[in-house]
Order: structure tokens, then C-alpha cells, then sequence
């Protein structure tokens, strides 16, 4: 237990037993901490946004991203410059996609940042969380603003725990401990990488073959 809420442990029993939890705290507008494909993060919904700011003692200059069930889900809260077809090919997965956000998006959710980030970890927890929520989460690393450990454990955001309301336990996370490539996609037929992260490679060379440009 933490003083704030509670740790629960992901099983294959209590899968359902998470999520509704998860979703039940994000209403009351908690924060959730919750395991990804690279790292672990921690999340609010948008109108909370400046929650995770405080509990990171983040900068405001710094936008978080967003969490989406799916690809398809980009063209609700961006101006999707891609087909779906590159979409679904780039995720799920370590890539965070970066495009102009529709005005539908809650002014609370990074405040005069025309951008927005775009991520759908393969890790199926957060998207079944997202859909039966039936909206998008804020999300940023569980960790506080500056840190050089990247968490892939809740061992290496022990800190925070006091103030996180739910953390979703998933053991360590087998990854290069690096967070997700970020790839700015709001010029259409171009890309420019924003955060090389853990998959840059991969990524540009998926870009390239749909025929995309990079600019620096």
C-alpha cells in the first residue's frame, strides 16, 4: 500500500479487477501509475493535466503526450498526416507520433501547445483502460522532471509513490530503458525526429518506405 492509494499486481486473474479500478480512480480524477512497452508512466485524464505536472515538478514548456487505444483513435484529437495504413504499422508500439491537435481537445490538456503527442504502447492494459474510459489519457514517465533513471521498475519511482493514487504493478519491463522515439508528423509527406528513443531505426526506415522525407 502506499499512503495515497494502493499497489495492485498485474496477474492473468486480475486483469479485469485493474482495469476496473484504474478506470474508477482516472473518474475521480487520480492519477494511475501503469506499465507501458518501454517504460512506466504515470496518467491522468486531460482535464487533470496539471496534476502530473506537480507530482513531476515539470515545467510547463514541456507538453505531455497522450494515451490512445489505438491507431485509429489519432484522427479523434490530431490532424493525422499519415495514412492509416503507416499508422497501423508504426503502432502499436515504441513510437510516439506528433501532430497539430484538433480544438476538441480539453484547454486544460498543455495550454497553448498546438501539437499534440500521440502514443499507443503495445502493452494491451493501457488501451483497455482508454476504451472502456471511452477517452484519451495524459501520460508523461513515472518519474520526476529531470531524472536520469528512466523507471522500469516501481522501484525507481518510490519517491512519487506517496502521491500516486493506484499503481498497477507489472515487475520489471524488459526494455532498453529508454523511452519511446518521438516523430514530429504535422508536415505532410515529411518527418522530423524529435527524441531518437528506443526505436529510431526502425522507425525511420517504416517512414521512408511509405515515402516520406526527413527534415532536420
Amino acid at each position: 500500500m502506499t499512503a495515497a492509494g494502493r499497489i495492485l499486481r498485474l496477474t492473468a486473474d486480475n486483469m479485469e479487477e485493474a482495469i476496473d479500478t484504474a478506470v474508477s480512480v482516472f473518474l475521480r480524477g487520480g492519477i494511475v501509475a501503469l506499465p507501458t512497452d518501454t517504460l512506466y508512466g504515470i496518467s491522468t485524464l486531460l482535464p487533470f493535466s496539471d496534476r502530473l505536472y506537480a507530482l513531476k515538478q515539470r515545467p510547463f514548456e514541456k507538453p505531455l503526450g497522450i494515451f490512445l487505444p489505438s491507431p485509429t483513435s489519432m484522427k479523434l484529437v490530431s490532424k493525422q498526416t499519415i495514412s492509416d495504413e503507416l499508422a497501423n504499422c508504426l503502432l502499436p508500439g515504441p513510437v510516439t507520433l506528433m501532430f497539430e491537435r484538433l480544438p476538441t481537445l480539453p484547454t486544460e490538456f498543455n495550454p497553448g501547445v498546438v501539437n499534440v503527442a500521440c502514443r499507443v504502447p503495445d502493452c494491451p492494459i493501457v488501451s483497455m483502460i482508454c476504451r472502456k474510459l471511452g477517452q484519451p489519457l495524459a501520460q508523461t514517465s513515472a518519474n520526476v522532471s529531470g531524472s536520469p533513471l528512466n523507471p522500469t521498475s516501481i522501484d525507481h519511482f518510490k519517491d512519487l509513490q506517496p502521491y500516486i493514487d493506484l499503481i498497477l504493478d507489472n515487475g520489471q519491463i524488459v526494455s532498453s530503458g529508454e523511452g519511446s522515439t518521438i516523430v514530429d508528423l504535422t508536415v505532410e509527406s515529411k518527418f522530423r525526429i524529435v527524441r531518437a528513443g528506443c526505436a529510431e531505426k526502425e522507425t525511420m526506415e517504416t517512414l521512408k518506405s511509405f515515402g516520406l522525407t526527413e527534415i532536420s
